[in-house]
């Protein structure tokens, strides 16, 4: 017993006498942890965030990909678009098109992905099957 004790105040190697630090209670963590401190982010020059004359490189520009003229979209690709898109636009829609989905994807791995993973009931007995004790399976 009075070998563990002092085997913890020394050092391992050259048994000089080691200092611990001493606890400092919970009360004094807490303290530490709520003092006040100051925040500083600091964003191009003197901490300047808006640039008021520069509102287009300071809030982005809004009307880059707003425009909706029909030189920019013609007539029949706007028609395609909103064909291609109308089953899904609806709540059913979607719905049909994830339901098929994940049965395509169960049947598929039934097909596929259990003979890769080798199921036993794909794979069958591997050897025969043991006899009981009057010579039969």
């Amino acid at each position: 017993m009075a070998l563990s004790m002092t085997a913890g105040r020394t050092s391992a190697f050259t048994g000089t006498p080691v200092r611990a630090a001493p606890v400092r209670s919970l009360a004094h963590r807490r303290a530490v942890s709520r003092r006040a401190a100051v925040t500083k982010a600091k964003y191009g020059d003197e901490s300047q965030f808006f640039d008021l004359d520069d509102l287009e490189n300071t809030a982005g520009s809004w009307d880059l990909y707003g425009k909706e003229d029909e030189r920019r979209y013609p007539s029949l690709q706007n028609e395609f678009f909103e064909r291609a898109a109308a089953p899904v636009l609806s709540r059913q829609g979607l719905l049909t098109i994830a339901g098929f989905g994940g049965i395509a994807g169960i049947l598929l791995w039934g097909r596929k992905g259990s003979k890769d993973i080798g199921l036993p009931i794909q794979n069958g007995p591997q050897k025969g099957g043991e006899k009981g004790p009057r010579g039969k399976l």
